[in-house]
């Protein structure tokens, strides 16, 4: 469940006093559009870290961009669609983004989305999550592609994307931490 790049990726992070940490970020620019992939830690008991995760409809309590969320079943009777609103700014260049994806679970540990074409604004895309348990720790890799549907100035390249999600993966592990261990 990818509530957008720059939506679920203000989910992990690492930040001075707790004890989640990023191990890589990579953002690559690829065709039309970008790839991006993290791997965290966070201080938290998996089924509780993936309980969060996949909770939809309350995604937007893990990081103020997200503004609004929907969620219904997909038309495929397989999983849910979830639209969900994103205020994304990078440098000066700031856009209400629309986006809609089909999210499926194929396993209590992975999230897998993929866009629906001309339902928000990115043309194509997909994402992955899975965690796992490492002791009392979940570890989380996530990888998604993304073709926006919109322009991006030219000076917004991989390594401005980077610092973006860098920051956001900061502003929201504490949420996330807090949440999954209120579960």
């Amino acid at each position: 469940m990818a509530v957008a790049a720059g939506a679920l990726l203000g989910i992990l992070g690492a930040g001075f006093g707790i004890a989640a940490q990023i191990d890589a970020i990579t953002v690559t620019h690829r065709d039309d559009g970008f790839k991006i992939a993290f791997d965290a830690v966070v201080d938290a008991p998996t089924q509780q870290v993936y309980a969060v995760l996949a909770d939809y409809a309350r995604l937007g309590k893990l990081n103020p961009i997200i503004t609004a969320i929907s969620v219904d079943v997909a038309p495929t009777g397989r999983g849910e669609r979830v639209r969900s609103v994103i205020k994304a700014c990078v440098w000066f260049f700031c856009r209400q983004i629309v986006q809609v994806e089909d999210v499926t679970e194929p396993d209590a540990n992975t999230i897998v989305a993929h866009i629906v074409p001309g339902a928000g604004d990115f043309e194509s895309g997909s994402c992955f999550w899975r965690v796992t348990n490492e002791g009392p720790r979940t570890r989380l890799h996530y990888e998604a592609t993304r073709v926006a549907g919109f322009w991006i100035p030219p000076l917004i390249g991989p390594w401005v994307i980077r610092r973006t999600v860098r920051e956001q993966l900061e502003t929201s592990i504490v949420v996330l931490e807090r949440l999954a261990n209120q579960k």
